[in-house]
């Protein structure tokens, strides 16, 4: 138990209260037992029981966000909202960046992820200015602006690869991944494969080392729940919050097409099982929900990450009451 992080922790979200209630945002209460715990491949959810009156045992699951409940919301008519919302992720989900259950803030508002990277912009700076634990020797770095970078901007950059280019011929993304891991490439990576190689390796360290940095417009592959970017619809209208080397906050345009958000999760289910792993159920209210919401743009941050860079601390275990370990099973 680390106090002061637990004392920093409640103020912290007393800002984040404070800040999008000024800002207009509704707050929302979403709930903990929910009928498909997401759809991402590599997220695992918790899985529990509800025994009803005649006996019959029906499946709910542990939220990994409040992301489906926040936009059946907002398909029913509600437009800018917010939750700091406790989520729960299973499988490894323990480390110095992670723990299996934590708080998550998300907001969505009208407009797209241009409006959302402003909401960024504007919300780290009353943080900034009213958040107590900013190491002194870190206050110059909170005072620039937020660097915007396209993601195909940090591969030319740091690892000097053509990431349009790679998109459009497998061979030639291998090679140039090859040479600059200076590594060999195993035969059966795929496109998502090797950019993960080249970004944890090369290019996700990097970012936000001199000021927090946006990194925007993934491949359409990657594109989870955002919508594509026209024309071309190559890039996905995403992007990510980087500060010292570490992922703070995943946003998108918000996918509003109900059948095309069908197609992404059942294809989401074949990889999954391709890899081993079960499928989730569908939940099918919000895929209705979705084709009913605005044009609207979304983020997720995890509190105890925002925590851990705005005090220096180094390990997200210290920003819980009683964290997980290994050693509390026996």
């Amino acid at each position: 138990m680390n106090k002061l992080r637990l004392q920093q922790k409640r103020h912290l979200i007393n800002l984040i209260r404070e800040f999008f209630t000024k800002q207009g945002f509704f707050e929302m209460e979403t709930p903990l037992l929910v009928p498909s715990p997401g759809m991402e491949v590599h997220l695992h959810g918790f899985q529990t029981d509800y025994i009803n009156t005649q006996g019959k045992i029906e499946n709910f699951y542990l939220p990994t966000s409040p992301e489906f409940a926040l936009k059946k919301a907002l398909g029913s008519g509600f437009t800018k909202v917010f939750e700091i919302a406790r989520v729960f992720r299973n499988r490894g989900e323990l480390g110095l960046l992670h723990h299996p259950e934590f708080n998550m803030l998300e907001w969505y508002r009208p407009g797209s992820y241009l409006q959302v990277m402003e909401d960024v912009e504007t919300f780290l700076d009353y943080l900034v200015r009213h958040f107590n634990a900013i190491p002194i020797s870190g206050g110059e770095y909170w005072t620039k602006s937020i660097k915007r970078t396209t993601i195909k901007d940090c591969f030319q950059t740091y690892a000097g690869m053509d990431l349009e280019a790679g998109l459009k011929n497998l061979k030639l993304w291998r090679e140039t991944a090859a040479k600059a891991l200076s590594e060999q490439i195993p035969r059966d990576d795929s496109f998502e494969d090797i950019f993960f190689r080249i970004w944890l390796k090369l290019i996700e360290p990097r970012l936000g080392q001199n000021r927090p940095e946006i990194v925007f417009d993934y491949p359409a592959s990657m594109a989870a729940l955002s919508k594509l970017k026209a024309p071309e619809n190559m890039w996905a209208e995403r992007f990510e919050l980087y500060i010292k080397g570490v992922e703070i906050g995943n946003a998108f345009s918000e996918l509003t097409d109900s059948k095309e958000q069908l197609k992404r999760f059942e294809a989401a289910n074949r990889e999954r099982e391709a890899l081993g792993y079960p499928p989730h159920p569908m939940d099918l209210d919000f895929i209705e929900a979705v084709g009913k919401m605005s044009p609207t743009g979304g983020i997720a941050i995890g509190v105890e990450r925002l925590l851990m860079v705005l005090s220096g601390e180094t390990d997200i275990r210290q920003c819980f009451l009683y964290p997980v370990t290994e050693a509390n099973r026996r």
